[in-house]
């Protein structure tokens, strides 16, 4: 189903039944223990229904981290980046946004496994994925540089912390030295800013 389509309350309900279930499947056994029926099961609803809102598990999945997201630019909103400077602020979301992700390894590592995958559906995930990732960084910006720089920056920022957590999740990079490349990173891309 796509995102766009509008939900009455019940349906949006019963999908956040869903992917509330797909997260307590992560955290207890990662991406592996994500199995479609068994979060039908969990979210006590029919397995049909989990298809009807999810295509696949890499798809509710990917929906997932999408949520999480969201929650994060919620939490930007109500306690904006704290910081003198543009730099010191966009590494207090980074950090808050990374420390978010290891905070549960499981769920993270089920959750970048699915926003990887191929597929129409994880596409789609994957553009919202993007567009919430500068809204929230978007917030910590301030002064008179352009929209379009700070949209560039965003974009190389969220490339490095993509590619740092990929790694971290496939177990060749530990998480200390995601942080640090992606401080090392922003620090770069925001020398003068």
């Amino acid at each position: 189903m796509p995102e766009t389509t509008r939900l009455t309350d019940k349906q949006a309900q019963r999908r956040s039944g869903v992917i509330t279930a797909a997260l307590d499947l992560a955290a207890e056994g990662g991406y592996e223990g994500v199995q479609m029926r068994a979060v039908a099961g969990r979210a006590d609803v029919a397995l049909g229904t989990v298809y009807h809102y999810f295509t696949s598990k890499d798809h509710l999945l990917a929906a997932s981290m999408i949520e999480l997201m969201k929650g994060l630019e919620k939490s930007a909103v109500k306690a904006p980046a704290v910081g003198v400077t543009n730099l010191d602020r966009v590494l207090d979301l980074l950090h808050r946004i990374t420390g978010a992700m290891a905070d549960n390894q499981n769920i993270s590592s089920a959750l970048i496994g699915g926003l990887v995958a191929e597929g129409d559906d994880v596409a789609e995930c994957q553009e919202q994925m993007h567009a919430t990732f500068e809204a929230v960084l978007a917030t910590a910006f301030q002064g008179d540089i352009a929209a379009d720089d700070r949209r560039r920056i965003i974009r190389a920022l969220e490339h490095v912390w993509f590619s740092a957590l990929i790694g971290w999740k496939n177990g060749w990079m530990p998480f200390e030295q995601a942080v640090a490349e992606l401080e090392d990173a922003a620090a770069m891309l925001m020398a003068h800013r």
